[in-house]
C-alpha cells in the first residue's frame, strides 16, 4: 500500500546518520527514518504482512531488491543504459524455455504417430494433443490488447502519428503497426499475435497530466522497447516464467483433510497420501516458478532502464526526468482524473489540478522520489522505483532533446485527445451519478 505522501517530511536533529554522519534524518509517519544523503535505513519500512514468516519474508524480498536495484542503477551510470543484454539469467531463461517448448512439441508428435499408427485406445493421443495445446506457448492477441481501446488511424489522429514517427526515427525504433488510447493511468509496448504486431498502448489521463515534451520521453521510452526487442526476448523466456506455475496449480491438492471431504476408510487414506504428496510436489514447482520469475524480473528492470534512455534521446534528460518525477507522483495525481459533470472542460481542469499539484510538491520530490525507492523494492518487481530511475539519467552525461514539439503541434495534439478526454469523461461522470 503506498505511503501518504501528506506525511513525509525531514527531522533535522533528531539524530545523525550512522554512515555518513548526516543530521539530516527523512521520515514518514509510522515508517523508519532514513538519510537522504547516502540511503541509510531506505531499505526498511514497516511491513505490512501477516504472521512472523510473512513479515521476515518480505523484509528479505526488500533488501534484496533494493540492492539489486541499486547495483543495477550504479551499473546502468557507469556502463550505460544500453550495454549487452545477453546475461546469464537471460540466456538460463531461454535454455529452460527451450528444454519446455520441446515437451508440446513431443506430445504432439506422439499424439500424431499414435493415431497415425493406430497404436492404443483414442483416448491417448487426445490426452497428449490436450497436454501439447495447455503447454503452447502464448503470443497474445491484437483483440485482447485492445480491448475496450480506442484504435487511431493516420487520417484522424495525424499529429500524434507524425510525432510518434518523428520519435521512432530518433531511436532508430521500428514504427507501431497500431496505436490505440485506453483510460488507464499507463502507457505499454507489446508485441502480439502471430503476425507479431507492434501495438503502441497510451493512457489518457497520464497524456493529459503530462507537457509535450513529457509526451516525447514517453513515446521514447515505449518505443525504446521496440528497439531493444524487449517482447522479443520476453517471448523466448515465456516458457519458464510460465510452465512451473501452471504445473504447481495442476499438482496443487484441493483444501480440507478427509473428514471436511466426508471420505473414510481406504479413500481417506490415499486422499492423505495425495495432499501430502501433491502439496508438497505443487510447492517445489511453485518455488522453481518463483526463481523464475525472479530472475525474469531483474531483466525487466533492465529493460526499463534502456528504454529510460531512449527517452532522454528523444526528449532531452530535462524531459525525461520530469516525465519520471509524473511517475513518482502518480499516487497524488492519477486521483486528479475524476469525474466532473461539465462537458467540454474536463482536460483544462484535470491538467490545473495536476500542474498545481506538481508545483506544490516541487520541493519535496527528492524525498519523494526516495520514498519510491522504498516502496517499489522487490526482487518480483517488474519496474525499477522512480526514484531509482531518475538517478540513472542523472548520471548520464545531459542530452538536448532530438525532438521538440512546438506550440502549433501541441495544439494539434490537444485537438485530437479532447474527444477521448470527454469521452473519459462521460464513463466517469456515469460511474459517480452525475
Amino acid at each position: 500500500m503506498p505511503i501518504a505522501r501528506d506525511h513525509i517530511m525531514s527531522e533535522p536533529g533528531v539524530g545523525s546518520c550512522p554512515d555518513c554522519a548526516s543530521t539530516e534524518l527523512r521520515t514518514v509517519v509510522d515508517q523508519p527514518p532514513w538519510c537522504g544523503r547516502c540511503e541509510w535505513n531506505l531499505d526498511v519500512a514497516a511491513s505490512s504482512a501477516v504472521g512472523r514468516l510473512g513479515r521476515s519474508l518480505e523484509r528479505l524480498d526488500r533488501r534484496a531488491g533494493f540492492r539489486a536495484d541499486r547495483r543495477l542503477a550504479h551499473m546502468a551510470t557507469q556502463l550505460g543504459a544500453s550495454h549487452s543484454w545477453l546475461t546469464p539469467a537471460f540466456l538460463l531463461l531461454v535454455l529452460v524455455s527451450f528444454a519446455l517448448v520441446l515437451l508440446p512439441l513431443g506430445a504432439l508428435a506422439a499424439a500424431v504417430w499414435l493415431l497415425v499408427d493406430g497404436v492404443g485406445p483414442l483416448i491417448l493421443p487426445l490426452l497428449l494433443a490436450a497436454v501439447a495445446y495447455a503447454l503452447r506457448p502464448r503470443l497474445g492477441s491484437v483483440r485482447q490488447v485492445v480491448k475496450g481501446a480506442y484504435r487511431l488511424t493516420p487520417q484522424r489522429q495525424a499529429a500524434l502519428h507524425r510525432l510518434v514517427e518523428r520519435v521512432g526515427d530518433s531511436v532508430g525504433a521500428p514504427k507501431p503497426d497500431l496505436i490505440v488510447l485506453n483510460d488507464e493511468w499507463n502507457a505499454a509496448a507489446a508485441v502480439v499475435g502471430v503476425r507479431r504486431t507492434r501495438v503502441l498502448l497510451l493512457g489518457v489521463p497520464l497524456l493529459v497530466g503530462l507537457s509535450p515534451q513529457e509526451m516525447v520521453a514517453l513515446i521514447g521510452h515505449e518505443l525504446g522497447h521496440f528497439r531493444w526487442a524487449d517482447s522479443r526476448r520476453r517471448l523466448l523466456t515465456q516458457p519458464a516464467r510460465t510452465f512451473f506455475g501452471m504445473l504447481a496449480t495442476a499438482t496443487r491438492p484441493p483444501h480440507g483433510d478427509a473428514h471436511d471431504r466426508d471420505v473414510a476408510g481406504i479413500y481417506a487414506l490415499f486422499y492423505t497420501l495425495w495432499q501430502l504428496v501433491g502439496g508438497a510436489v505443487s510447492w517445489l514447482l511453485f518455488a522453481v516458478h518463483l526463481a523464475m520469475n525472479t530472475l525474469d524480473a531483474r531483466e525487466g528492470r533492465r529493460a526499463e532502464v534502456r528504454a529510460d534512455a531512449m527517452a532522454a534521446s528523444a526528449a532531452g534528460s530535462t524531459a525525461a526526468l520530469s516525465m519520471i518525477d509524473v511517475l513518482a507522483l502518480s499516487p497524488l495525481l492519477s486521483p486528479l482524473v475524476t469525474a466532473h459533470p461539465t462537458p467540454g472542460v474536463a482536460m483544462d481542469v484535470w491538467r490545473r489540478a495536476i500542474a498545481t499539484t506538481r508545483a506544490e510538491q516541487a520541493v519535496r520530490l527528492p524525498m519523494l522520489r526516495q520514498l519510491t525507492i522504498r516502496e517499489y523494492a522487490s526482487l518480483l518487481a517488474s519496474h525499477p522505483a522512480p526514484g531509482r530511475r531518475h538517478q540513472v539519467i542523472s548520471g548520464m552525461p545531459h542530452r538536448d532533446a532530438s525532438v521538440v514539439v512546438t506550440p502549433d503541434e501541441a495544439a494539434n495534439l490537444d485537438a485530437e485527445l479532447r474527444p477521448f478526454v470527454e469521452a473519459l469523461r462521460k464513463q466517469l461522470a456515469q460511474a459517480y451519478d452525475l
